[in-house]
């Protein structure tokens, strides 16, 4: 009967913890895309208007790849190349291609779905972690976390120097991009390399594991840089961390504390004579000295990982090399774009409060309980944080802004699990010596190792005082998180974040109709548009090529010529020989337009075709096709 009772139970609490997880998925749903559930007409096949132009160029590609165009070239007139990190477009262009769905839903469904399995795992950590079922429920809470931005300048964001901005995890993952994407990813290989290492397992599973995750998070590269120097950055300076503490290696930790000046101190000249990726490898100097050791340690274990991680990212590594040594204007043009986007200190110790006060508290902790993992987090991240935060001092100036936010994710994805082995730790009152010891291929032991692991009793009225530290941390930590969702919801309610793009209107479908007419007759052809057709949208919906580009994605061929197409259409005109130059011989225009291409240049535009169109709120016009004479 005890045993029945035991697995009843068992049972019971594998049902709730369930429950808790599928809860949890949609609180997540609920929080990052339920404002959408209150507008009319939302969809999947809706595309959120949310800093849309970088997005719709984006979206471009996967397009491109949904109808079988698969070559590298600058997505919107299909000519030049491109060195953009664009796999995860390329792969839900297959994913449209292969199922049927519009580029939109695929990019809708995917970008969410990745999401929801970061939130799962989450969720599931926490619940084995504390044994506890309900505390499942605070996996969403992380993506929530703001930057004190409604109480500095009274909104969700706060805006820096040019068009640099900080905001919280929530206003990342809004767009479900590459970006959303990657992060998620890599925080998902984060978790998993922390269960495979902290917890008992075979020394061949956790190699061969340990590979594949370093190759995925190399990978990474591939889809969108900074969160992949974001990951790398971390895992580096929280492993170098590691070992010093582990070891108490003296020298070591004044070695690397003396090479983060020297990051400062010579990173523009290497910028000067490298460029920009070599200084983001030399940005990881300070962890250098950490990580020779734990090479040592672990008998050449951790190289074959590091090699991982460069397989990994080769490709797009290998593409960006071979365009800055063969002078890729594009990539000289990315380079020194990047001005005035560096994160105050004032403002980056403000926007980070939420995170640096359960840092602050894990590294007390870690001097308390004298526990490496613990104080490798919090220092770790801590370096790390500082040193992509302000890249733009020390040479890189790979938009310090974004590589902000990018720590920030991965730190608001990964410290709950800390905080919840930090605040048991504290409270049972334990030390356990397995976490002071090394596995035979030079990583932590499990934290607890069941029968394996062996368990100091804890000193004398020392349980009291940790506790009491609980008391205080708990209440700390949740109130300052708590106060900075403000943030989150602001943006919420926010008009930004409940716009939706409508892309298949009348015109818009009278103009893709016209435009795959002219393909189809004009292959080679460009497509110009006046100022009442959108570019952008004529892509997505068309798949056919453009007289438009993205200024920081790619460039194409003839980029004077279909820069001036771009000028001029903003300016309500129409340059013919730029036209001609770029083989932007087909013209679409809409007659409501008060351009009036087709009488302003009646002598050099023939009819070809035309359709009408009466939208939803009546207006009405003619959507006409033209050749350039």
């Amino acid at each position: 009967m005890t045993d029945a009772r035991v697995a009843q139970g068992s049972a019971l609490r594998r049902v709730a913890s369930g429950v808790v997880v599928v809860a949890a998925l949609v609180l997540h749903l609920l929080a990052q895309a339920g404002m959408y559930l209150a507008v009319p007409g939302f969809s999947l096949s809706r595309f959120r208007d949310y800093f849309v132009h970088d997005q719709l160029g984006y979206l471009a590609i996967v397009k491109n790849f949904s109808e079988g165009e698969f070559a590298a070239v600058e997505p919107d007139t299909e000519t030049g190349a491109i060195s953009y990190p664009r796999m995860y477009y390329e792969a839900i262009g297959l994913v449209a291609r292969a199922t049927g769905w519009d580029p939109i839903v695929a990019w809708n469904i995917c970008g969410l779905a990745v999401q929801l399995v970061l939130v799962a795992l989450l969720a599931v950590i926490l619940i084995g972690l504390s044994r506890r079922w309900w505390v499942g429920l605070v996996a969403p809470l992380p993506f929530m976390l703001g930057t004190f931005s409604t109480y500095t300048v009274a909104d969700w964001y706060t805006p820096l120097e040019s068009h640099a901005l900080i905001w919280g995890p929530f206003a990342l993952l809004h767009t479900l991009n590459g970006e959303t994407v990657s992060l998620s990813i890599a925080a998902i290989c984060l978790l998993v390399l922390a269960l495979l290492w902290l917890r008992p397992a075979r020394t061949g599973t956790r190699v061969l594991l340990t590979t594949l995750i370093c190759l995925v998070l190399g990978g990474l590269a591939n889809v969108q840089t900074y969160s992949f120097i974001a990951a790398i950055y971390l895992l580096a300076f929280g492993l170098a961390t590691w070992v010093i503490l582990r070891g108490r290696h003296i020298v070591l930790a004044e070695l690397s504390a003396a090479l983060i000046p020297v990051v400062f101190w010579l990173g523009p000249t290497v910028a000067e004579e490298g460029g920009q990726l070599p200084t983001l490898v030399f940005g990881l100097l300070p962890a250098v000295p950490g990580m020779i050791a734990l090479i040592v340690r672990s008998r050449g274990w951790v190289l074959l990982y590091c090699v991982a991680v460069v397989g990994g990212a080769a490709p797009q590594v290998v593409g960006t090399i071979n365009g800055i040594v063969t002078g890729d204007p594009f990539l000289a043009y990315r380079v020194a774009s990047n001005s005035k986007l560096g994160v105050p200190l004032d403002v980056g110790m403000i926007s980070g409060l939420a995170l640096i006060v359960p840092l602050a508290v894990i590294l007390i902790a870690a001097i308390l309980r004298r526990r490496p993992v613990w104080g490798a987090y919090a220092i770790g991240a801590a370096v790390a944080w500082v040193l992509l935060g302000t890249n733009d001092v020390w040479g890189a100036n790979a938009e310090p802004y974004r590589l902000y936010m990018d720590v920030f994710f991965l730190l608001a994805a990964t410290i709950a699990p800390v905080l919840v082995m930090v605040f048991s730790g504290l409270w049972s009152a334990r030390t356990v010596a397995a976490d002071e010891k090394v596995a035979a291929d030079g990583a932590p032991a499990p934290l607890q190792a069941g029968r394996h692991a062996a368990v100091r009793r804890p000193r004398r009225g020392r349980g009291a005082g940790s506790r009491w530290i609980v008391v205080v941390a708990v209440p700390l930590v949740v109130g300052v998180a708590a106060v900075s969702l403000t943030d989150w919801w602001t943006f919420y309610q926010s008009d930004v974040a409940t716009a939706l793009m409508t892309t298949d209107t009348p015109k818009d479908q009278a103009a893709t109709k016209l435009a795959l007419q002219s393909a189809e007759e004009h292959p080679d052809a460009l497509i110009m548009v006046d100022f009442c057709v959108d570019p952008r949208v004529l892509k997505v919906t068309s798949g056919v090529p453009i007289a438009y580009y993205h200024l920081g994605m790619a460039w194409p061929t003839e980029y004077d010529a279909v820069a001036t197409i771009v000028s001029s259409r903003l300016g309500g005109n129409l340059d013919r020989d730029a036209a001609i130059e770029a083989n932007a011989t087909q013209v679409i225009t809409d007659s409501e337009c008060g351009d009036f291409w087709n009488d302003r240049y009646a002598a050099d535009l023939e009819e070809q075709a035309s359709l009408p169109y009466t939208d939803a709120d009546g207006t009405s016009g003619t959507i006409t096709l033209w050749g350039l004479r």
